[in-house]
């Protein structure tokens, strides 16, 4: 059997994956082996997609399989909600997280005063230790100033009964 990909040992596995997305009447395995199942779906993407049908994943194959499988798979799958890998973020720290979190803060402030203001700037500052020790007052939470997995469950309820459909109105 013949292909070319280049990568390490999961190589094929995300060749199968990608088939098995964009050609999911193949049926074919997630085994790690580029045996006559996965060759055939090779030609039959190529095939579909009018590439030179030779059942190799060629660089051409590969980057029309990535195209097809991320329109499918990301750009066109329905909206998921947003549940964040949060890890304890301290006082002084950076964390791409904070931007959302910090957004959020401004968001509910437009609805009401008493929120604290912040700044959107990634970090866990002065003003955002009071924001998150503001909001864990309120939800009964040990008053840190930290982002934990609790203020963050927290903070998402908060945001979502407050903003409703983002227009403001419940």
């Amino acid at each position: 059997m013949a292909f070319v990909i280049k990568g390490g040992d999961g190589a094929i596995y995300d060749l199968q994956t990608l088939l098995r997305s964009v050609l999911p009447e193949q049926g074919i395995s997630r085994d790690g082996i580029f045996g006559a199942e996965t060759e055939q779906a090779v030609r039959a993407f190529q095939q579909k997609k009018g590439l030179k049908v030779s059942g190799i994943a060629d660089q051409e194959t590969w980057e029309a399989l990535k195209k097809e499988y991320m329109e499918r798979e990301i750009y066109r799958a329905p909206a998921e909600p947003l549940l964040l890998i949060l890890q304890l973020i301290r006082k002084g720290e950076s964390n791409l997280h904070l931007y959302l979190i910090q957004g959020m803060f401004q968001a509910l402030g437009q609805l009401d005063a008493d929120v604290p203001t912040v700044t959107v700037n990634g970090e866990l500052d002065g003003d955002t230790a009071l924001a998150l020790a503001w909001l864990q007052r309120l939800g009964g939470l040990s008053e840190t100033g930290e982002l934990d997995k609790n203020t963050w469950r927290h903070l998402a309820k908060q945001y979502r009964l407050m903003t409703g459909d983002g227009t403001g109105k419940i």
